[in-house]
């Protein structure tokens, strides 16, 4: 994060696409079976091992729609910071063997590369290059943003959205982490649920946002974002570390019936400083390094949303970028 004197799970501020994927269909699901065919081979990894077997590739028909979308989000890095497109620091032995098997974009564009990480984690979930009301504040009633946003989108098609947080030991709190990397406690917009009343983005924060040792991979939110705390997310600490912690939770999610199934999906994302490293992994995603012009934060929010068969968001940012499913084969 800069400082100012930056079923599917959402968290790093790498992505790791871990489903699979096909054109986009219905609306996102809670839980569900899916059809799409299975990964093979170990994933997990997280007894320190780096076989993380075939995550990737071993698919060719990708699902109309996900049921699980999980993001992991990590902190400022460029790819020179991790050894280059493919986590070649020997120190990221976890994330070097998947990005060797999935996609990774070459260049890969924040939502505004003059702003700080709260302007990318809201961009990133709302498609808003720079909202008026977020500067890198911690929540309130100043700082707030009433914009659309896919939190709001899963919920308003009948789909489970939640943000796990590392520290937090309440619902609706950053606990000891730093609020500024957890988006979902921004948003104060009012909107009209599918029984015609109105409601608040705010009134889903005790039920949206977790503590992350809540996660159960064997039920897998729609959407989930999961949001390490300042050391494992690289902000504090250095990349052994981060690759640590992806090698545990990553490999947990890999390792699960949701994902060997085919209808689950991981990115692993870092929030800023471009080119910003990124992980997708899917069992049809290709192995990577992918260029392609315009991936980037509003690129994989459009995705997002095909993926979970959400409209895409009524911004200029997300309207005019890419879709990323082609190009990775999602």
């Amino acid at each position: 994060m800069r400082s100012t004197g930056r079923t599917i799970v959402v968290a790093l501020a790498l992505v790791v696409l871990a489903g699979a994927c096909g054109t986009s269909g219905s609306a996102g699901r809670a839980e569900g079976t899916g059809t799409g065919a299975g990964a093979t081979g170990p994933v997990a990894g997280s007894d320190g091992s780096t076989d993380v077997g075939s995550p990737c590739g071993s698919s060719a028909q990708a699902p109309p729609t996900y049921d699980h979308v999980v993001v992991v989000m990590m902190e400022n890095r460029t790819w020179s910071a991790v050894g280059g497109v493919g986590f070649d620091d020997p120190s990221m032995p976890y994330l070097h063997a998947l990005a060797s098997r999935c996609t990774t974009f070459a260049d890969w564009t924040e939502t505004d590369p003059d702003q700080n990480s709260l302007t990318q984690y809201i961009g990133l979930t709302s498609g808003r290059a720079n909202p008026a009301t977020v500067d890198d504040c911690s929540p309130s009633r100043r700082c707030r943003s009433t914009d659309d946003n896919l939190f709001r989108q899963v919920r308003q098609a009948g789909g489970t959205a939640r943000t796990y947080v590392e520290g937090a030991t309440a619902p609706c709190s950053a606990g000891d982490n730093a609020a500024k990397h957890v988006p979902a406690l921004y948003y104060q917009g009012t909107y009209t649920d599918a029984s015609g009343a109105t409601r608040n983005d705010h009134d889903a924060c005790e039920e949206e946002v977790r503590p992350l040792d809540e996660l159960d991979v064997g039920h897998l939110p729609t959407f989930a974002m999961v949001v390490p705390d300042p050391c494992h997310d690289g902000h504090d600490c250095d990349n052994a570390t981060v690759d640590a912690f992806a090698r545990t939770w990553v490999g947990r999610i890999l390792a699960s019936p949701a994902y060997t199934q085919g209808t689950t999906a991981v990115m692993v994302l870092y929030d800023e400083d471009r080119p910003v490293p990124n992980l997708l992994v899917a069992p049809t995603a290709v192995a990577g390094p992918v260029t392609l012009a315009g991936a980037g934060h509003s690129a994989m929010l459009r995705t997002w949303e095909e993926m979970l068969g959400l409209p895409t968001m009524a911004t200029d940012e997300v309207r005019a970028a890419p879709s990323l499913r082609g190009a990775a084969h999602l």
